[in-house]
C-alpha cells in the first residue's frame, strides 16, 4: 500500500503556523508538546502533530511509535509532578482548532467505567491507534477519552472511542467539569486565559526541573 503523503501546512491554522503558542515544552520530529492557552487545571498540556492532520484517527501508523513515546513522557511528567492525566481528543467533532490535538489533563485517579459508558451509546474500547484509525476510516467523527483508573478503588486504566452525539458529549464534558471542580474549581475560558500566566510559569519551571533531574 502506498504511504500517504504528509499534509501541507494550512494558512491561518495556529498549530501549523505555530502562532500565539506561548509555551512549548519539547518537540520530536513529528510532534510537539505545549501548554494549553486556557488551562482547565495546572499542568494542562496538548500533544500536537506538526503536520496538518484533521485528528489522531487520520495520523498514519508510521508515526505511532513516536507519538506513544511522547505520550508516555507526558504521562510520566504529569504523574510525577502534578497528577495522573486523563487524555481527551475531539476527533473533529466540536473542535475549536481544526488540527489534531490531544489534551492531557492531570486530574488524578478517575473511577469511571469508560467502557460501559462507551458501549452503552454505541462506542467501543480503544486498544491502539489502529482502533482509532479504523473508526475514523469507517465512521468518521468521534471523541476519545482515556483515564488512568483508580488503584485505590480497583479501577484500571481505560480508553474508549465515543460516537459524535451531543447528548453523549455533554455527559462526558459534565464529568470533566466535575473533575476540574474537584481540583481547582471551574472557570470560563476567558478567565482561564486571563489568569494563565502564573500556571504557565510554574509549568515551565516544573518541566525544566523534571528534565534536569532525569538527565
Amino acid at each position: 500500500m502506498e504511504e500517504p503523503t504528509t499534509p501541507a501546512p494550512q494558512l491561518g491554522c495556529p498549530f501549523c503556523q505555530r502562532r500565539d503558542l506561548e509555551l512549548t515544552l519539547t518537540e520530536t520530529p513529528s510532534f510537539y508538546l505545549l501548554a494549553d492557552h486556557a488551562p482547565l487545571v495546572a499542568g494542562h498540556l496538548l500533544i500536537v502533530p506538526r503536520a496538518h492532520y484533521a485528528c489522531y484517527g487520520a495520523i498514519p501508523a508510521r508515526l505511532d511509535a513516536e507519538l506513544l513515546e511522547l505520550k508516555e513522557t507526558t504521562r510520566r511528567f504529569l504523574s510525577e509532578v502534578y497528577h495522573a492525566p486523563t487524555f481527551f481528543e475531539h476527533g473533529v467533532f466540536r473542535q475549536t482548532v481544526y488540527h489534531a490535538h490531544l489534551h492531557a489533563m492531570p486530574f488524578g485517579p478517575v473511577a469511571w467505567d469508560l467502557l460501559e459508558m462507551a458501549t452503552s451509546v454505541g462506542g467501543v474500547a480503544c486498544h491502539s491507534q489502529d482502533d482509532l484509525r479504523t473508526w475514523y476510516a469507517e465512521r468518521g467523527q468521534y471523541f476519545y477519552l482515556e483515564t488512568p483508573g483508580d488503584a485505590a478503588r480497583g479501577s484500571a486504566a481505560q480508553a474508549a472511542i465515543f460516537p459524535p452525539e451531543m447528548g453523549v458529549y455533554g455527559r462526558a464534558l459534565s464529568t470533566l467539569h466535575s473533575l476540574t471542580n474537584a481540583r481547582e474549581g471551574w472557570s470560563p475560558p476567558q478567565l482561564r486565559f486571563a489568569t494563565r500566566g502564573p500556571k504557565l510559569r510554574a509549568l515551565s519551571q516544573a518541566w525544566n526541573a523534571w528534565r534536569a533531574e532525569a538527565e
